[in-house]
């Protein structure tokens, strides 16, 4: 075969694994799925709690409400988060983590998909924390189960994809506008 034909071919075959990959995260919820379980697969050592049992926690006025940590950008955070979440950078120090594992509440991490937010999670526990958990699919998952979102104190449907591409995870009226 010549060089020519075999290139074309491969090129070929690299435009065909694309679009299979585009059709694939094209449904959000075909891609939340995938993300879950490379996040479960990498960290099976961390408790992930589905969006619909900390929706629950958060309703219940019997249970202590836990500490929400966004393991996200400034920038994502500031698009939108979980109502009462407070920011926390993903590589802070060990001290910071110490503090935050002496709390009695429980805590729950999240980021996009969960993949920041576990690793937070297991830091947390090392660091400590007996009662820790990844929100598992991260806000992608919470924000298309339709539970509620904030930017400045106000609901928003809008969440930060991380990267565009990533912005397939979310239902179509949760994406950001261009």
């Amino acid at each position: 075969m010549k060089a020519a034909a075999k290139f074309t071919f491969a090129a070929l075959g690299c435009l065909g694994l694309g679009a299979i990959a585009l059709w694939w995260f094209a449904d959000h919820r075909r891609g939340v799925a995938w993300a879950v379980s490379v996040v479960r697969d990498r960290f099976p050592d961390v408790t992930h709690l589905p969006p619909r049992d900390l929706a629950a926690c958060l309703a219940d006025p019997a249970r202590p409400a836990p500490l929400l940590l966004d393991a996200r950008s400034e920038e994502e955070f500031a698009v939108s988060h979980i109502q009462g979440a407070q920011r926390i950078d993903p590589a802070a120090e060990v001290s910071v983590l110490q503090n935050l594992s002496a709390t009695a509440r429980p805590i729950v991490v999240y980021c996009s998909a969960g993949y920041r937010g576990s690793r937070v999670a297991r830091r947390l526990r090392e660091a400590g924390a007996n009662d820790v958990a990844n929100l598992e699919g991260g806000i992608f998952a919470w924000a298309n189960e339709g539970f509620e979102v904030v930017r400045n104190g106000e609901k928003t449907r809008e969440v930060h994809p991380y990267r565009s591409i990533f912005s397939r995870l979310l239902r179509p009226d949760r994406r950001p506008e261009r």
